[in-house]
Formats: structure tokens, sequence, C-alpha cells
């Protein structure tokens, strides 16, 4: 009988550099080749409106410029993209590392993670998280991924379908809304008086 090594957070910090990115699931170590097409475009095209919106909540709330990105965060949260890497437990996987494409942490989180964020994966999951799915991904890699969002305790994800110019919504009760071309994406309770039109977000 051939059985197969569980594998190690270790061994994936052992990858040779390959070229392409590797997450960490449930004892695998999975490659995911660089996003082809108009995946970036689509990331940058959220990641936009998200930071004008913490921009101006800074200066409202009394930042300027002059006193750095760190106070700002502080102050708004934190704003990364571009599979920036997150690592969390889940009762099933207690080692799991995720790329990300966009992701938000709100100013407590930020306070709190701060001292590793500079040299570390995020090493909870963020308030928001935001993912654009690519044409290779199946629907059981989406669910998969939502679920552990969630689990971990994401209280927003946004799942961004650039084939159907759908974003789907979903919230830690897993109660979902479609929208579609013409609607608006807000922020909920996580960016309070966020919004975007949908049609923006894909070429």
């Amino acid at each position: 009988m051939v059985t197969t090594r569980r594998m190690t957070y270790d061994d994936l910090m052992a990858q040779p550099d390959d070229g392409n990115l590797h997450e960490f699931v449930r004892g695998e170590i999975r490659c995911m080749p660089p996003p082809k097409g108009e995946h970036g475009d689509i990331e940058a095209a959220i990641v936009g409106p998200i930071d004008r919106y913490l921009y101006e909540r800074a200066l409202a709330a009394g930042w300027s410029v002059s006193q750095g990105r760190v106070a700002r965060k502080r102050l708004v949260g934190y704003l990364a993209s571009g599979e920036a890497g997150i690592r969390f437990s889940l009762p099933d996987d207690p080692d799991q590392v995720r790329g990300v494409d966009v992701l938000y942490l709100t100013p407590d989180q930020f306070i709190r993670l701060e001292a590793v964020l500079r040299d570390q994966y995020v090493p909870e999951v963020p308030a928001l998280v935001v993912e654009v799915i690519s044409p290779s991904e199946t629907a059981v890699d989406v669910e998969e991924k939502l679920t552990d969002y969630l689990a971990g305790g994401a209280r927003l994800v946004w799942l961004l379908f650039p084939k159907t110019r759908l974003v789907q919504v979903y919230r830690p009760d897993r109660t979902m809304t479609s929208l579609a071309a013409g609607a608006l994406l807000d922020g909920g309770e996580v960016l309070p008086g966020f919004s975007a039109p949908v049609t923006s977000l894909f070429s």
C-alpha cells in the first residue's frame, strides 16, 4: 500500500522558485500559475475605488498625508492585492495558506497584526476578501475557498466573475446577493458608505 505524506508549512517554504505561486491547503501544496487575461485589470479596478474611499475617510477623520501611510492604516484599515498571502487555521485544516486577490483588514485587525505584516503572511482571515474567479477554477475550487474564508472569520466575501460580469456578495451566514450590470456594489458594515458600479469593475 502506497501512502502519500501530508505536506507541511515548512515544505511550502522550501518550494523552489518556479515562477508560480503556491498555496497550502489540507496538507497539499497547490501550484498557481500566474493569472491570464484581464485578471489583474479587474483587481486594479476594485482596488482603486476602495483606496480612494479609505483615503477620503482618513482625511475626514483628521489624517494628513504628512502623517504617513502607517498612520492612515491605523485609522481606516489596511488594503492589499496581488495574491497577498494569508495564513489561518480551521478545524479540519489547522495550517492553511492562501493567496488572495484583494484583502482589507479593519483598523482593529491592522493594529493587532501590524508588527508581523512586514515580513509574514497575514495571520488570520481579513474582514473583506475579494477573489477574481479565473476560467480555470472549478465550482468545487470556488466553493472550497468561499467556505474556508467564511469559516475562518471573513465578514464579507466578494466573488467577481469576469466571464458573466457578475459579482456575488457573501456574508458570514452564507446569504448571497448577486449583482449584475447596473447594480452598485456596497461595502456593508465592513466599508460603510463605500459603493462602486458593477459595470466599472469589468472591461
